[in-house]
């Protein structure tokens, strides 16, 4: 009995152990909401990106080009040989590179054939002028003549009618005046022969007479000689190149440019898209680079070539200078020869009250407004055009307004933004668009 008590009440014991707990967990069931604390609130304070930015204004845009060429006279002589010959005389100034003065004599060719010619040709005039005397003079006797015989023939005819003289006889006077006619009309002819021979004679004569003006080589204008083929006791051939030379009045140079590139300017220029007569409009500058510094001359705009190049789509223009080699100076100013590599910048009038914005502010048709706020605007623009490092808009920001020149990692509309003004952009951007330094 009192093994089987002792069991249960181990038994009973084990049990009771565990409603403690149970006691325990329900206690904090319920009082957990009594004793339970708020959330502890935390501020969160909104960070200001920090960008450069610049405040737009208008800008008196000049649009400009630069383009390259090469140099050449815009006109040459090329001495060609008009008659065969010896060459008896040579300028010493015929010489590669020697500078020449119009009406200068270069080069004479031997002329003794041509005098000879000359003669020939005004004796045969002067033997023409004695026989064109001779046949108007046979001409006006056989026209006396024939004046006689026709009024003989009509005194006979008279006198046949009345059978005073006979048939025979007025057919003999007939004939004699027939034959009269002749005589004249074969003079008339002896003489429109004479006045033909007459001017081929005269044409001989200035023929020879221009060949023997030919034999003497004179400059047409002033030139430099650039290259000589022929010299003293030499033989000339009809159709020779003796000698060439560039002129020096007026050099020119045809630079290329791609069409895109020109585009603004003739805008500018003419208030279109297509090159023609208002590109001379636009003011023209040609420069020469030297290792240590570069000589610019002021040229005038002559013409746009013709065709567009078709494997670089650029098109010609044709600058001109006058008298380049005038103010040449050795070691500082050179003159300009042909083939000289330069540069030519072309400059269209300035377009008042531009708004002109960096390139690089441009993100596809965007650009980032720094609102009142200091908070992000995604704006929409319209670009007029573009060139170079800065874009001239049409609508999409006004005067006043702050763009983003920065790049941002993320672009958020409404995000904060700490800007800085962009001073050395500003500067670049004003100094490419308007050619000139921006007002303190």
């Amino acid at each position: 009995m009192n093994t089987n008590s002792s069991f249960f009440s181990q038994v009973w014991k084990r049990r009771l152990l565990i409603v403690p707990p149970i006691l325990m967990g329900v206690a904090v069931i319920f009082l957990s909401p009594l004793i339970k604390s708020k959330p502890q609130q935390i501020e969160v304070v909104e960070r200001a990106s920090k960008v450069r930015a610049i405040t737009v204004s208008k800008l008196a845009v000049a649009p400009h080009a630069i383009g390259y060429g090469t140099v050449k006279p815009a006109r040459t002589w090329e001495a060609v040989a008009q008659v065969a010959g010896q060459v008896v005389w040579v300028s010493d100034d015929l010489k590669n590179g020697r500078t020449v003065q119009s009406g200068t004599e270069m080069l004479r060719i031997e002329d003794a054939d041509y005098r000879l010619a000359m003669t020939q040709a005004e004796v045969q005039l002067r033997a023409a002028e004695v026989k064109g005397k001779t046949t108007r003079t046979s001409l006006a006797i056989a026209e006396k003549d024939l004046k006689i015989l026709q009024d003989d023939y009509k005194r006979k005819k008279g006198l046949a009618a009345k059978g005073a003289v006979s048939k025979a006889a007025v057919e003999a006077s007939e004939r004699q005046m027939l034959n009269g006619e002749t005589q004249v009309q074969n003079q008339r002819n002896a003489v429109e022969l004479n006045t033909v021979e007459r001017q081929v004679a005269d044409a001989q004569r200035a023929s020879a007479e221009l060949d023997l003006l030919r034999t003497h080589m004179v400059a047409p204008f002033d030139v430099r000689i650039t290259d000589v083929n022929i010299g003293e006791a030499q033989y000339a051939n009809k159709g020779q190149l003796l000698f060439a030379a560039d002129g020096l009045q007026v050099a020119e140079i045809e630079a290329q440019f791609p069409i895109g590139i020109l585009r603004p300017l003739m805008t500018a220029a003419q208030g279109g898209d297509v090159p023609g007569d208002g590109v001379k409009a636009l003011d023209a500058m040609v420069r020469l680079r030297t290792a240590t510094h570069t000589v610019e001359w002021p040229a005038h705009i002559d013409r746009v070539s013709g065709v567009i190049d078709p494997q670089t789509q650029s098109l010609g223009v044709v600058v001109t200078i006058f008298r380049p080699a005038a103010k040449a100076q050795p070691g500082q100013r050179p003159p300009l020869y042909r083939n000289t590599f330069v540069e030519v910048e072309l400059t269209s009038p300035p377009m008042a009250g531009q708004i002109v914005v960096p390139l690089s502010a441009l993100h596809s048709g965007q650009v980032y407004v720094v609102d009142d706020d200091s908070r992000l605007d995604v704006r929409k623009v319209e670009v007029a055009f573009a060139q170079g490092n800065y874009a001239v808009l049409k609508k999409g920001v006004k005067p006043g307004e702050r763009i983003v020149t920065s790049d941002l990692a993320s672009a958020i509309k409404g995000m904060l933004l700490d800007p800085q003004e962009d001073k050395k952009t500003k500067k670049l951007m004003v100094i490419e668009a308007t050619g000139k330094e921006p007002q303190p």
